[in-house]
């Protein structure tokens, strides 16, 4: 007895000394978040440490705002344009990847390296390419006879092309994703379909695509929220113009804070597009479990 209560009070003992780390961390990690949400409910200034609960108010100037609506639609037009450019692109690569050829290990070593680039340094060599004037992007379209484009200068071209930037950054990481999806499928069923004739494009539709919608649907999901919260890109090339072209709700929250001083505003301002990445998160989670199966099998288990 005394053997068996000593081993519960010993295992006991364990798991408190695990789980106080784990509670400070949360704490750690809830505290600044707290802080954030309560000072988008007061009038907070930059430079001074005393605010003012003003409860709604906040949020009420900021939907009163034109260019706030504005900023919302900017935020999620590239994040739908960084889902539809890179998921397709990502799946091309890894289609390309997948098949076994000698230029293979070279192909893929080299993928990775726009992701060993910082974003704001990607940011700044791609806005030095693509200078109207001296960009070697315009001196290469010049060579097949394409006119000069104003790339991030015009404001029918700025979102567009820091989409494209950071297509160039993690449309890698997706094709990486991607490829280990395509790699899972087992072979037989492949091999099966080859021998009753399948072509190509007819396995692709019929097994690999199927079978890799869980994979799509994690690459949406980590892009999304990344997408949503981009900020190095935009302030390293536009920030935020040309005429608020690219003026983007992290690029207003920064601006609201650090150049207008309303630390108030500029949380309410994060603190919504934190809302809209928590439930845009929590549907394509949702759709991953269903896709995967992981709810399943939860409840199965249970």
């Amino acid at each position: 007895m005394v053997s068996v209560s000593s081993s519960r009070v010993s295992a006991r003992t364990t798991y408190i000394l695990l789980f106080l780390p784990a509670l400070a961390m949360l704490a750690l990690a809830l505290y600044p978040f707290v802080q954030g949400v309560m000072t988008a409910f007061a009038d907070r200034k930059l430079y001074y440490t005393s605010s003012e609960f003003v409860g709604f108010q906040n949020f009420i100037e900021l939907f009163s705002d034109d260019e706030f609506r504005d900023s919302i639609l900017r935020t999620l037009a590239f994040t739908a344009g960084v889902i539809l450019v890179q998921i397709p692109l990502g799946l091309g690569i890894a289609l390309l990847l997948v098949r076994q050829n000698w230029l293979q290990p070279l192909l893929r070593n080299t993928l990775v390296l726009p992701l060993l680039i910082p974003p704001v340094v990607a940011g700044l060599m791609w806005k030095t390419m693509m200078q109207p004037q001296s960009g070697i992007l315009n001196w290469l379209l010049s060579k097949v006879g394409i006119l000069p484009q104003t790339w991030l200068s015009h404001v029918d071209t700025a979102l567009l092309s820091v989409i494209l930037i950071d297509t160039w950054v993690f449309t890698p990481f997706a094709a990486l994703i991607l490829l280990a999806g395509l790699q899972s499928i087992p072979t037989e069923l492949e091999e099966a379909a080859q021998v009753d004739g399948a072509g190509a494009f007819l396995i692709f539709r019929a097994i690999q695509l199927p079978w890799i919608v869980p994979f799509i649907v994690l690459v949406a999901l980590f892009r999304v929220t990344d997408s949503l919260k981009s900020f190095e890109l935009f302030y390293a090339t536009t920030r935020g113009g040309p005429l608020n072209a690219t003026r983007t709700m992290h690029i207003m929250a920064y601006e609201e804070a650090f150049r207008w001083s309303s630390v108030g505003k500029a949380m309410a301002a994060v603190f919504v597009l934190w809302l809209m990445s928590y439930f845009m998160s929590m549907f394509l989670m949702s759709k991953w479990q269903r896709r995967s199966g992981v709810g399943d099998e939860t409840g199965q288990a249970s």
